[in-house]
């Protein structure tokens, strides 16, 4: 009866185990419900709740925010705190099996051959259930640790989707650079429009002219529609994968800044060695089974060596990119200065009445292509920066 007592028990534990309900995600940014995590300053916190996305805020906001992430973390959490009131509850079991040991033993029952055979039995229950609470005590004392599988597990999804966050982060500030251009385009095409319709009152311009004109004002217009478009798509990603909600409008902040120092204070050689370690990849390889096997073993090593091969190209390939990116950077640099100069020209020749309106207009266009041109250098050179970053802290894309 007693087994049956205790099997039924444990396999009650071993259901409430495997049967977690997901409990999804605390509310977004700026909720008053958010209790301050561990580890994290009032300022801090008060920062990462207002209404404002910054780069360097990413991280956290991931980690804190996104649904999904948090979405697993409860469920982990979940799972973690029903094995902890299992284990709880097989120790109070495990006290009322000694508590009935000993009143066998020190009623007398135990002297005849039936209650020694139940002394034993519960002896050895307690004996094994003891066992079996060690070792989840063990393993949940593990899984806790900042280094357990289970904390590395969320550590690299949070990074995985900081990855993400930082690439759409960045493509949002390159398409918002491109807006003032486009608008300055359809200002100057629909300059252009006007002066044609004016034209063809002079006779100076055709019926064609003007419907060719019309076509530039429209191809204009559409292009700022659809960059228009895509910035919001943008945002709408940003907001999803940071936890803001639908109905908030938080602001998003400019690209960190990157100077030349940062860059040539980078080491290929010393990067791609922590790169190696990092790898979350390779760590799993490392920490695959070999079978105890000559083969095994060897077959695990040459995983191994091929994995560090390709972190090594990787890393190569990314420094390149990134260097290519550089010398692209300063080479618009230059040329938006010189656009300055020339835009500086322009406006005094507009003042002063030498330059015509539509003359004026293609200048700042001109200007705009250039600054606009720079800022997009310098989000694919912070892009190449921190893709190489990344690398080294163990997360390669592909």
């Amino acid at each position: 009866m007693k087994k049956k007592a205790v099997l039924s028990f444990c396999m009650a534990a071993g259901l409430a185990v495997s049967f977690i309900i997901p409990v999804y995600g605390s509310a977004g940014p700026g909720q008053k419900e958010n209790p301050i995590p561990n580890g994290i300053t009032k300022e801090q916190w008060d920062k990462l709740n207002d209404q404002a996305i910054e780069f360097d805020e990413l991280s956290d906001l991931v980690r804190y925010f996104n649904p999904g992430i948090q979405n697993t973390t409860d469920t982990i959490y979940d799972s973690l705190d029903n094995q902890r009131y299992i284990q709880n509850e097989m120790k109070r079991y495990i006290m009322d099996l000694n508590d009935e040991a000993d009143e066998l033993k020190n009623s007398g029952a135990a002297d005849t051959a039936h209650g020694m055979e139940q002394y034993m039995i519960l002896n050895q229950t307690v004996k094994s259930m003891k066992t079996s609470v060690e070792k989840m005590g063990r393993s949940l004392d593990y899984m806790d640790r900042s280094n357990s599988s289970v904390q590395s597990n969320i550590t690299q999804a949070v990074k995985s989707n900081t990855y993400y966050a930082n690439q759409v982060m960045i493509s949002y500030n390159n398409a918002l650079a491109n807006r003032n251009t486009l608008i300055k385009a359809a200002e100057l095409s629909n300059a252009v429009m006007e002066t044609q319709k004016l034209s063809i009152k002079q006779g100076i311009s055709t019926e064609t002219d003007v419907l060719s004109a019309q076509k530039e004002v429209l191809s204009a217009q559409s292009s700022l529609l659809k960059l228009d478009q895509t910035i919001d798509s943008l945002r709408s990603s940003l907001c999803l994968m940071t936890g803001y909600s639908k109905d908030t409008s938080p602001a998003i902040g400019d690209l960190p800044t990157l100077s030349s120092d940062t860059i040539s204070a980078i080491s290929l050689e010393t990067d791609t060695a922590k790169a190696i370690g990092n790898n979350y990849n390779l760590i799993s390889q490392r920490h695959t089974a070999s079978n105890h096997s000559t083969a095994g073993m060897n077959n695990k090593k040459a995983i191994v060596s091929e994995g560090e091969q390709n972190v090594a190209i990787a890393m190569q390939s990314y420094y390149q990119v990134l260097m290519q990116e550089k010398n692209a950077y300063e080479a618009s640099c230059t040329s938006y200065e010189k656009a300055v100069l020339e835009k500086e020209k322009a406006d005094r020749s507009y003042q002063m009445g030498i330059t015509s309106r539509i003359d004026y207009l293609q200048a700042q266009l001109s200007y705009l292509k250039a600054e606009s041109a720079k800022q997009n250098a310098y989000g694919a050179l912070y892009q190449a920066y921190d893709t190489y970053q990344w690398a080294v802290n163990g997360v390669i894309m592909k």
